[in-house]
């Protein structure tokens, strides 16, 4: 049975996968996989079905693994704490930037990475061997407060005068509190209560960040999910800086202070081509890694470089952190537009992406898109019609039931022309999709 997505598990709590049966055994089954389980930490976002989930897994433990709460995190921030209170695997309780109605898990392990998909499916394996029945209520909590140490410097802050933070009434609301020291800060997303966490706020919706940047007339926009491991930015117009835009600067800053391990980094194969083509001007290779943060941090470790990520705002820079932090990246960003000297405007204008549109449909079942042969006929000739000048990319989300599709090329109008063969070949299968 699967119970694990491209990001730990997910999905509407009191549902399969995310019920107490499943987070019981969940917690059999990573004791049993550790095989001398001595120490676990939790974490979680503000959801209001976060507490329920942290006492399913907590009586799925035996009564000799000490429980250490971190209370309301981060996932970048729990990533940290799993190593700084030698925990042998860390569970945060999110479902990141999903909608409150949401949760998930997702485990680290005694480095503080995500867990490997070849760790998950073995844990999947014990899941369905133990029962759900509780093991121990008896467990004394140690409590424990991460602290972010996150250090940036003041000429960052003093270059943006005002600015806009969205902190998408999630996790992330403190610890930005403490991080950001901008001259004038106009908060969004600051008053979580369990049912608003995502909800017309954080970087899922930016429409309310850019309205603000415009109306307030401030320098920058920058805007996190629920669990804080992605980052968002618009410059002082509401153009959005998208995630390689974000990865291309940081990369050319960073060799130029000759800090960017190997001369390359890794993205997916969402990434726009661009990226490609432009780093490619200054010496600097990407390496692509199937979608996920965690492919990303596999395929960076293999190549030895230090940075990594994706075009939704996950960037991971190992000299930093193990996984992806919003907070990081955006004080990072920050201090490598000040070190090149340039603009916003001008970070967008040194990286110019091709054009692309990215569509989610909503389906009911995940039928494998190689079972769909007129699907696939379509996609095989409008890629041939491509051949190098764009992309076609076609994937089921991995925690939601959508069909994530998305469209690169040289024009706009061939973007739109393609997406709308594809939209309509995917109709014809709506019988079994």
């Amino acid at each position: 049975m699967n119970y694990f997505g491209t990001d730990g598990m997910r999905g509407k709590f009191g549902i399969f996968p995310m019920n107490a049966s499943c987070c019981h055994r969940l917690a059999q089954a990573v004791e049993c996989f550790c095989g001398n389980l001595k120490r676990v930490i939790l974490g979680r976002d503000p959801r209001t079905s976060g507490e329920a989930i942290k006492r399913c897994l907590i009586t799925g433990f035996s009564n000799g693994v000490e429980i250490v709460d971190a209370g309301i995190i981060t996932s970048p921030l729990l990533s940290k704490a799993v190593k700084s209170t030698a925990s042998d695997f860390g569970f945060m309780i999110t479902a990141s930037h999903n909608p409150p109605e949401d949760n998930g898990i997702k485990i680290f392990d005694g480095l503080g990475e995500k867990l490997s998909q070849e760790n998950e499916l073995a844990i999947e394996a014990l899941m369905d061997q133990f029962s759900d029945e509780v093991q121990n209520t008896g467990h004394k909590l140690i409590y424990y407060h991460e602290k972010a140490h996150y250090s940036a410097d003041d000429r960052i802050f003093k270059a943006f005068p005002k600015v806009v933070i969205d902190c998408a009434n999630g996790a992330a609301v403190s610890f930005a509190k403490e991080a950001y020291r901008f001259p004038q800060i106009e908060w969004i997303g600051v008053t979580p209560n369990g049912s608003n966490i995502n909800k017309y706020c954080g970087s899922e919706y930016p429409k309310r960040l850019i309205e603000t940047v415009r109306s307030s007339d401030a320098d920058l926009g920058i805007a996190h999910d629920g669990d804080g491991d992605r980052l968002l930015l618009c410059d002082a117009q509401g153009n959005i800086l998208s995630g390689e835009v974000i990865l291309g600067i940081i990369a050319i800053a960073l060799q130029r202070m000759d800090r960017l391990k190997g001369q390359k980094i890794v993205t997916t194969l969402m990434a726009n081509r661009a990226l490609e083509c432009e780093l490619g001007k200054y010496g600097i290779d990407v390496v692509y890694a199937d979608v996920g943060d965690r492919n990303v941090t596999a395929k960076m470790h293999i190549l030895g470089c230090n940075l990594g990520g994706e075009s939704s705002g996950h960037i991971i820079f190992t000299d930093n952190a193990p996984t992806s932090d919003g907070i990081q990246t955006a004080l990072l960003f920050l201090e490598t537009v000040t070190y090149l000297g340039i603009s916003l405007s001008k970070a967008q204008e040194l990286i110019p992406l091709w054009p692309k549109k990215i569509s989610n449909l909503v389906v009911n079942n995940k039928v494998p898109l190689e079972q769909l042969p007129d699907l696939q006929h379509t996609i095989t000739l409008l890629k041939s019609s491509l051949d190098t000048k764009g992309k076609i990319f076609i994937r089921y989300s991995g925690t939601e039931y959508k069909l994530r599709l998305l469209v690169e090329a040289e024009t706009e109008h061939l973007v739109d022309e393609i997406m709308g063969k594809l939209k309509s070949s995917i109709e014809k299968c709506k019988k079994v999709i």
